[in-house]
């Protein structure tokens, strides 16, 4: 194939993706016309397993993967579930592809590259090339800059996860958590 055909061949492919991906986001702007997805965010899976229960803001370079029926790495699952009132800042990943899924409650503030993730490839000998496990954040939960938070962590309602921390294991409610891994720094001070 010359030059020309390869171009001709990649620009057509490029061109069906961007009008599939052009498609999903007016699909999902109907569903859901109280969230705004900025310019840039990436969707990626079987946008039917994607949930939005009220208004929210997704920023821009964002991926947001919900799995799909037909990727055999994620044993056809997966889900994302966003409660009303969430922020989710610029550049973050959440992965809710496998079983399990992703849920957020409502109010969640998430700080820019941020990664929530459902699965992970598995690291230890004669374990399966993928680990899946559902993660759960509670209602008003933050979540600030540059933190990962792993596959079967579940973050109790009103938690703090501090900037760059890597959460692997459940947090309690009403704590602020930070390090890596993460452990538990203190409880958030109530209103009086």
């Amino acid at each position: 194939m010359s030059d020309m055909g390869r171009f001709a061949k990649a620009f057509w492919r490029q061109l069906r993706q961007e009008l599939r991906y052009l498609s999903a986001r007016a699909e999902l702007s109907a569903r859901y016309p109280q969230v705004k997805l900025e310019a840039g965010v990436v969707l990626k899976g079987d946008l039917q397993r994607l949930r939005f229960y009220g208004s929210a803001v997704v920023q821009s370079g964002t991926v947001l993967h919900v799995g799909d029926a037909k990727s055999e790495w994620s044993e056809g699952c997966g889900s994302i579930e966003i409660g009303a009132g969430a922020v989710i800042s610029p550049n973050c990943v959440l992965y809710g592809a496998g079983p399990g899924g992703l849920r957020i409650g409502e109010r969640f503030d998430c700080g820019p590259g941020v990664g929530i993730f459902a699965s992970r490839s598995g690291i230890d000998a004669g374990e399966r090339a993928h680990v899946f496990a559902p993660v759960i954040i509670g209602d008003d939960v933050i979540v600030f800059a540059n933190a990962v938070i792993s596959p079967g962590v579940t973050i109790g309602a009103g938690a703090v996860i501090a900037a760059g921390a890597v959460v692997t294991r459940d947090v309690p409610s009403g704590c602020v958590v930070g390090g890596a891994p993460a452990r538990v720094l203190r409880e958030r001070r109530r209103e009086t």
